[in-house]
């Protein structure tokens, strides 16, 4: 393999493992600001403590996540810099600001209000505590908007001018208004959602099949199925309405993604070499698989996603909730296949733009560094090593302390929350039957 190669995979892995942090940070974030609203919105003081259980849980789980996926996020920004300052050299004047922008006004917000949150159980007043996680979530999803405003410029490059091979922003609102940055964002808010449901429901299941604390998972169990559902609808209709748009700014990639082939692939390929010159400027037949691939996922989510909500419904007869196989089953199954959408999508919108870094543009060949295979397939190593390693921590991690449940006491006083007496004497809404669990749902 030559550099270039060794440069695409090494982004290639980075850009796909960073993602699946950043998945389950931006969909668990969600789920943790939403549980802290109900519990703020509480009049009782029990039933905010019980509710504040759940942020407890969730949020420790979510900070787990966070912690360990900043340094895959610093491996992102060390690339530009070490493989890919074509990029820096040519388009630097606009990528350059945004990311800026990501890092220092989003990304260390963010930071802090999490650090702030984290060691505020307490200490602070409830409302700016709740206020705190507001402002994790809202940084949180600016810091993607950001860096999606640098994705979706190369993926349609809007609002600029070359001058002596070097690109000029001459209008940022063109820049920050791209449909490709905003038909991906509403993509991603929703396959976040999804995934932080499919979450939920998978880790509330685990404990229902073994009939642990049941007052308190069969509630996340029936809301984790609706935000995994609402989420799937969500995502399916914006990468629907991206899709469509392809045609329009990307004929090579939407031409491979629908498996056009004779007269109009033919008609395709000519238009390509009528603006960029010769050479085969289709990206690989393989995305069209990754594509399908995410396709049919999503469309089997949408309906099986609300299944384990049915589970909740009522008090089994014989009193074990293991019962209800399939339906407590379910989750566990549905939550890898939507971290394997998530990556077909990212694949998808990645791949498929190649030969391109950015369309019609820069091409990845001009874009690469000058590094030595040698070098190139050292660093190579190094990341991969190190996000792989990163990436099983964090779920050894997670899955352990899902498992022991939500009085681990990973985030918080244990004097926050009531005494296993009084938790068992709470009149709550969440351990009714079902109509009521959704009644009060997000």
């Amino acid at each position: 393999m030559n550099a270039v190669d060794l440069a695409r995979l090494q982004f290639a892995v980075t850009a796909t493992l960073h993602f699946l942090f950043v998945a389950l940070t931006l969909g668990l974030v969600t789920v943790v600001a939403l549980t802290q609203t109900r519990a703020l919105s509480a009049k009782d003081p029990a039933l905010r403590a019980t509710r504040m259980r759940r942020v407890r849980f969730w949020g420790g789980l979510y900070v787990i996540n966070y912690a360990l996926g900043i340094i895959s996020g610093l491996t992102q920004e060390f690339q530009f810099g070490l493989n890919w300052s074509g990029l820096s050299h040519v388009m630097g004047n606009i990528v350059g600001a945004p990311i800026a922008v990501e890092s220092v006004a989003a990304f260390f917000l963010e930071s802090t209000f999490l650090g702030l949150w984290a060691f505020g159980f307490n200490r602070v007043s409830a409302r700016a505590h709740a206020a705190l996680i507001w402002g994790v979530a809202l940084t949180a999803y600016a810091s993607t908007f950001w860096i999606m405003v640098v994705n979706g410029f190369m993926q349609k490059p809007v609002g600029y001018e070359m001058r002596d091979g070097t690109a000029f922003a001459t209008d940022w609102g063109a820049i920050l208004t791209n449909g490709a940055t905003w038909y991906a964002m509403l993509h991603i808010a929703g396959a976040v959602v999804l995934l932080a449901g499919l979450f939920m429901a998978a880790v509330s299941a685990y404990h229902l099949r073994r009939d642990g604390d049941i007052d308190f998972f069969r509630p996340t169990l029936v809301q984790g199925s609706v935000l995994a559902g609402c989420g799937a609808l969500v995502a399916a209709v914006a990468g629907a309405v991206q899709l469509t748009n392809l045609k329009g700014h990307q004929p090579e990639k939407y031409a491979t993604l629908m498996g056009e082939t004779g007269a109009q692939l033919d008609r395709v390929r000519a238009t390509a070499e009528a603006s960029y010159g010769s050479g085969d400027w289709m990206p690989p037949s393989w995305v069209g698989v990754a594509s399908v691939l995410m396709l049919v996922i999503g469309i089997v989510l949408v309906p099986l996603a609300w299944i384990p909500a049915t589970a909740a419904r009522g008090n089994p007869p014989d009193g074990s909730f293991a019962r209800r196989g399939f339906r407590m089953r379910l989750p566990g199954v549905l939550l890898p296949l939507g971290f394997l959408a998530i990556i077909c999508g990212w694949l998808s919108r990645e791949v498929g733009r190649q030969p391109w870094m950015v369309t019609g543009e820069l091409t990845v060949r001009e874009a690469v560094a000058d590094v030595s295979p040698g070098g190139m397939l050292a660093s190579f190593l190094v990341f991969t090593v190190v996000l792989t390693t990163l990436a099983v921590v964090d779920w050894v991690l997670i899955s352990r302390y899902a498992r022991l449940g939500p009085d681990a006491g990973l985030l918080g006083d244990t004097g926050l929350f009531p005494d296993a007496t009084e938790r068992g004497t709470l009149q709550e809404d969440d351990q009714s039957s079902l109509p009521a669990d959704v009644h009060h749902s997000y």
